[in-house]
């Protein structure tokens, strides 16, 4: 590896550093504000807390790098080009070419790294993510142990707790339009509420129809169902993927959420090739009119490829948009812009 080699690299990776962990921290802090009520309110304590954000990180990761790597460059360049280091370059005789043979054989080593951990270890870490909310807080709710609540079951009635001992409740009362059910005891595990010894008055209009003994009896608590992740398709493999994808197909069933996942898989570590040749065409281009991008174009660039890239896959998963296009949409626009870019500037 030559100098010019290790001085690019290592001026790019330590910008991609510094932007990837900021990347995650937003993007953990999301996470966490997307259920931190109901992780709250269902009794998480710290540790379940960091637990949660461990599984999330490496989804993180690999979303968040593609992104970072983008503005690194952008930003590398654009200090090289206002340092005139870029024109040095170019005066020794050393062509735009040299320059981007780096960047992109650093974008092909993230983007493999970006699919193997996207096949392999975020789906797992996903799975584990959503297991551990049901074992540890959806299925031990604080908020249900306290007397004079009341929660929603699966069918929308309401579930009101009248004592707590333990974790034994007493006198529940589920209503609804058409019957009531009183019980002396219930317990709840596994997202179920066990109530046991109790009557089950039935109504037809204003007046009692039937009324009924029962020994015990099972409630699917909505509250307990919490699903934090919109797009569970996000914690399949790529051959699940692929076999949910025909199964809703020869079902006539449209599977946009389904096909633009498995599509993004493919697209999301590609990006990083793609903006090599982006970030690099930009700056010899804007080195022919002495102009220079600034940090604010590097953070509006970088922005304007994270909106691209969300409206795509919320439209793919939509079924608004072919998902093969949703997927690849943005690539594809900065890929060619970069193309452009590269061309044409300055030799």
């Amino acid at each position: 590896m030559k100098t010019l080699d290790r001085y690019l690299l290592r001026e790019a990776l330590a910008h991609f550093s510094l932007g990837l962990a900021v990347i995650v921290l937003l993007f953990l802090a999301g996470a966490v504000y997307e259920v931190l009520a109901p992780l709250v309110a269902k009794g998480a304590d710290p540790y379940t807390l960091l637990l949660y954000l461990l599984y999330r990180t490496p989804e993180a990761l690999v979303r968040g790098a593609p992104v970072a790597y983008l503005f690194a460059l952008l930003f590398l360049l654009s200090r090289l080009a206002e340092d005139s280091e870029l024109k040095a370059l170019l005066a020794l005789g050393i062509r735009r070419e040299r320059v981007l043979f780096p960047f992109l054989a650093l974008g092909g080593v993230l983007a493999l790294l970006g699919f193997l951990l996207g096949e392999s270890l975020v789906p797992k870490a996903l799975a584990q993510g959503q297991d551990l909310l049901r074992r540890q807080v959806l299925e031990r709710p604080r908020a249900l142990l306290s007397p004079g609540t009341s929660f929603q079951d699966a069918k929308g009635r309401v579930v009101y707790v009248g004592e707590v001992a333990g974790d034994r409740i007493g006198k529940l009362r589920v209503l609804s339009q058409e019957e009531v059910l009183l019980a002396e005891r219930g317990s709840f595990g596994g997202g179920v509420l066990r109530v046991e010894g109790g009557l089950r008055i039935t109504y037809e209009g204003d007046r009692p129809r039937t009324l009924t003994r029962f020994q015990q009896g099972e409630l699917v608590l909505k509250d307990l169902t919490f699903e934090p992740w919109q797009n569970p398709a996000n914690r399949m493999t790529l051959r699940e993927l692929k076999q949910e994808v025909k199964r809703l197909k020869a079902m006539g069933v449209k599977a946009g959420l389904e096909a633009t996942t498995y599509y993004r898989r493919f697209a999301e570590p590609a990006a990083s090739l793609v903006f090599a040749l982006f970030a690099v065409g930009l700056a010899f281009y804007l080195l022919g009119g002495s102009r220079s991008l600034g940090l604010v174009g590097v953070a509006v660039l970088t922005f304007f490829y994270y909106a691209t890239w969300s409206v795509g896959r919320i439209m793919g998963e939509q079924n608004a948009l072919d998902p093969l296009l949703a997927a690849w949409g943005p690539n594809l626009v900065y890929g060619a812009l970069g193309l452009f870019l590269f061309l044409g500037g300055r030799r």
